[in-house]
């Protein structure tokens, strides 16, 4: 996969799509429309202060959040890591998390969010889900749990992750663009690299990246051995309490597998 053309990409951004498509079916349309209306009249003072500030919306074909978008955010594939104090300490306690991933490598499964298009299964080590804490994971690590503690999670998608050599994560996106994901790479990050909206960055271990993942990214790992992460979802700086409130709420009344792994609706066979 690697570097992929416009042409090449845009098979994907139509199975992005389709996705999404899943997701709105499984969302009563009313509470869709609940959620858009919410969503405008609570980013109102951010749209308008940044209006004041001559600051234009952009808008990126390549982002394309499952959920509605929240409007005023600042939008970009890739965010600076200095701007969260929170990530200096994961880096700076990095031997420690990787000594409790070394005790947990056994209880990994599949992936929520693997697809049937990845040529090797994404497994994870689940700490939050779908904004629900796993607490029997959360004790089985905790100077992990302290640390995440720390963090303005949001609780959609924190996990170990693993990556076999030779694996790749196909271009897909998250489920809304009110949060950022961190990953902090942990062990056997030589080789492994993630697209973001084309942006490419390598995962070195040690070190915190933050992306966009309601921007379409991929990632491939050619190295020799398992690529760990840990990976964290947060709230968008931007976002303010009620809309994290709002947000809160939904996804407390969201079936439990909405966000989880489906067949592609292009996948299904005609008929």
């Amino acid at each position: 996969m690697a570097d992929m053309t416009a042409v090449e990409l845009a098979p994907w951004v139509e199975r992005v799509k389709a996705r999404r498509s899943l997701v709105k079916q499984e969302i009563a349309p009313r509470e869709i429309n609940l959620l858009t209306t919410a969503m405008q009249v609570l980013s109102a003072p951010r749209r308008l202060r940044k209006a004041l500030m001559g600051v234009k919306p952009n808008h990126n074909e390549m982002q394309l959040p499952w959920l509605p978008a929240f409007p005023g955010l600042e939008s970009r594939p890739f965010h600076d890591t200095s701007r969260f104090a929170w990530a200096r300490d994961l880096e700076a306690s990095v031997d420690e998390i990787r000594n409790e991933l070394h005790q947990v490598q056994q209880g990994f499964g599949r992936a929520a969010y693997d697809s049937d298009r990845n040529v090797k299964t994404w497994k994870t080590f689940y700490f939050y889900l779908n904004g629900r804490p796993v607490k029997e994971h959360l004790d089985a690590c905790p100077r992990t749990k302290e640390l995440l503690s720390r963090i303005p999670v949001n609780g959609l998608h924190v996990c170990f992750s693993a990556i076999q050599p030779g694996g790749v994560l196909q271009p897909h996106t998250g489920p809304m663009n009110a949060g950022l994901t961190a990953h902090l790479g942990l062990e056997g990050c030589e080789g492994s690299a993630i697209w973001v909206a084309g942006e490419k960055r390598p995962y070195v271990e040690g070190k915190v990246l933050v992306f966009d993942d309601s921007f379409v990214h991929w990632v491939e790992h050619t190295g020799p051995q398992v690529r760990y992460t840990l990976m964290v979802t947060f709230w968008h700086p931007d976002m303010n309490a009620l809309e994290r409130a709002l947000i809160a709420q939904v996804l407390k009344k969201a079936p439990d597998d909405v966000f989880d792994h489906k067949p592609n609706p292009l996948d299904k066979p005609n008929g």
